[in-house]
């Protein structure tokens, strides 16, 4: 198994071990308990850097490159699934001024987040099944 050594790989090694040693010197240092589990969380956020590091090293850099019919599939999926989102809201904001229901923005943003992305991943793979673009 052969990995690569390039600047990019090794930038990306030296911000997981900055990650894992920061995150241990907020637990060797800190006794407050919030600070020792957002110490916890940084070193395992360094250590699953370092896996995908670890991956992507092993692999040559034009593995990763998308063609050409991906790049087009992602950008038509992203296209209407904005505009998927962007109707979902106009929808809400018409009831909120019609009907007079007192409807705030925060409380429908989670599920106006989860319609999108469910929208992207749904017409991703529509656009993908359908192969012409």
């Amino acid at each position: 198994m052969k990995i690569r050594k390039d600047k990019n790989i090794l930038q990306f090694f030296a911000m997981s071990l900055v990650m894992i040693l920061s995150g241990v010197l907020m637990i060797a240092f800190f006794q407050a308990r919030q600070v020792q589990m957002f110490g916890a969380g940084i070193i395992l956020g360094g250590l699953m850097l370092a896996l995908m590091g670890l991956y992507v090293s092993t692999k040559p850099k034009d593995h990763f490159l998308k063609d050409e019919r991906s790049v087009r599939i992602n950008e038509k999926a992203g296209y209407h699934a904005f505009g998927i989102t962007i109707m979902m809201i106009s929808l809400i904001q018409t009831i909120n001024i019609f009907w007079k229901i007192n409807i705030l923005f925060k409380e429908v943003a989670p599920i106006i987040f989860i319609v999108g992305m469910y929208s992207w991943f749904a017409l991703r793979w529509h656009y993908n099944k359908r192969s012409e673009i």
